[in-house]
C-alpha cells in the first residue's frame, strides 16, 4: 500500500508540473528511455506533453536463452518518464525526456526470516532529442522518414550507498555517464485513417564516468532499440497498436575489461490501446511480453512490464503521437 501511495503522489507531482506549463546485473533495470522514443515529429508551434508510469517485473533468470528455476530474489522498477516534443517547424522539432525511478530488490525468500528489501529511488537520466523530417506525409506521399539525434543527460545519481559502500550499478537511478543517441522513424498508411505501419530505431553508444573512484572507468553496453508494428482505429475514440521490439546491448566494461553476466538480446510483444477522450487529452494503457531473450551468462531479466501514459496536447495536432501513418 505505502508504494501505491508513493507512485500516486509522483505521478501527481509530475501532472501538475505538465498543467502549468548494469556491472549492471541486470541489463534491463533502467527506466526505458530509449524504448520510449516512439513519437514522430510535431508540426510548427505544436507541443505534446505525456507522462507514462511503467511497473517492470524483472523476476526471471536466464543463462542464455534457459529460464532458471530461482524462487530466492525478486526485482522490480517503477518508473515515471515525463516527455515533451515541439514543434520548431514543421519539419524540426526537439523533445526532451526526464525520469524518477524506484527500484526494489529482495533477496533470500527462501530463508525462514522471508529475505530482506534493498531499495533505492530517485530522479534519472534524460534524453534529449532534435528530430527533423526528411520526407513528409502528403496526400500524394504516404511516406514519412524522419531522423534525430540527441543526448542522454546523467541527471540522476550513480554513486548512492548502503553501508559505507557504493551500490551495484543496476540499483543506482542513474548511470553517471554522457551518451549519444540516434534516432529514426519510417511509417506509411496502409489503410487510410485505419491502419498504418511504422519502423523506429534508436542507438545509445553509451561514455563512462568513474564508479568507484578517480580513474576507475565504468561503461555500460552501448543499446539498440527497434519497434516494428502496425497501429490502426477501431472507433472515433479507441485506437489499437501492436509492436515486436528488438533490444540489444553489449557488455558492460570496467576499465577496458568486459564484465560477464551483462548485456544479451531481447525480443517482446508490445501491445497497446489508446483511448482519445478529447482533443487535448489521451491516455495509453500497454504491457511488454517477452517472446526471446538470449542473455550473456547468468542475468535476471524480464518476466513482465506494464505501463499507463497520459498525453496532453497544446496544439493543432490531432494524433497524440499515437497515429504513425496519418496523412497531413
Amino acid at each position: 500500500m505505502m508504494r501505491f501511495k508513493f507512485t500516486f503522489r509522483i505521478l501527481l507531482l509530475l501532472a501538475s508540473a505538465v498543467t502549468s506549463s548494469q556491472a549492471q546485473t541486470c541489463s534491463c533495470a533502467g527506466a526505458p528511455l530509449i524504448s520510449s522514443q516512439s513519437t514522430g515529429t510535431s508540426a510548427a508551434g505544436n507541443l505534446l506533453a505525456g507522462i507514462t508510469y511503467e511497473y517492470h517485473d524483472i523476476s526471471a533468470m536466464y543463462s542464455g536463452t534457459t529460464l532458471l528455476s530461482d524462487e530466492t530474489v525478486t526485482r522490480t522498477t517503477q518508473s515515471i518518464l515525463l516527455e515533451i516534443n515541439y514543434g520548431i517547424t514543421d519539419r524540426l522539432s526537439v523533445s526532451g525526456t526526464f525520469s524518477y525511478v524506484d527500484k526494489d530488490r529482495t533477496t533470500g525468500l527462501h530463508l525462514p526470516s522471508g529475505g530482506s528489501t534493498v531499495s533505492t529511488s530517485g530522479p534519472g537520466d534524460g534524453v534529449f532529442l532534435m528530430r527533423y523530417a526528411l520526407i513528409q506525409q502528403t496526400l500524394w506521399n504516404p511516406w514519412q522518414l524522419a531522423a534525430g539525434a540527441g543526448a542522454k543527460a546523467p541527471i540522476g545519481t550513480a554513486s548512492l550507498k548502503r553501508n559505507g559502500f557504493t551500490m551495484n550499478a543496476d540499483m543506482q537511478p542513474g548511470t553517471g555517464a554522457w551518451d549519444g543517441v540516434i534516432w529514426t522513424l519510417l511509417s506509411r498508411p496502409v489503410l487510410p485513417d485505419r491502419l498504418s505501419a511504422f519502423i523506429t530505431s534508436s542507438y545509445r553508444y553509451t561514455g563512462s564516468n568513474d564508479r568507484f573512484a578517480d580513474g576507475d572507468r565504468y561503461m555500460f553496453g552501448n543499446e539498440l532499440v527497434m519497434d516494428t508494428g502496425a497501429s490502426g482505429r477501431l472507433t472515433e475514440w479507441l485506437s489499437y497498436m501492436f509492436t515486436l521490439r528488438y533490444r540489444s546491448t553489449s557488455s558492460d566494461k570496467r576499465n577496458d575489461s568486459t564484465l560477464p553476466n551483462t548485456g544479451g538480446n531481447w525480443l517482446s510483444l508490445v501491445p497497446a490501446l489508446n483511448l482519445t477522450a478529447s482533443e487535448r487529452f489521451s491516455f495509453r494503457l500497454s504491457g511488454r511480453i517477452p517472446v526471446r531473450q538470449d542473455l550473456n551468462g547468468t542475468q535476471p531479466t524480464t518476466s513482465y512490464a506494464v505501463s499507463g501514459s497520459l498525453f496532453i496536447s497544446f496544439n493543432r495536432n490531432t494524433t497524440n503521437g499515437f497515429d504513425y501513418g496519418k496523412p497531413e
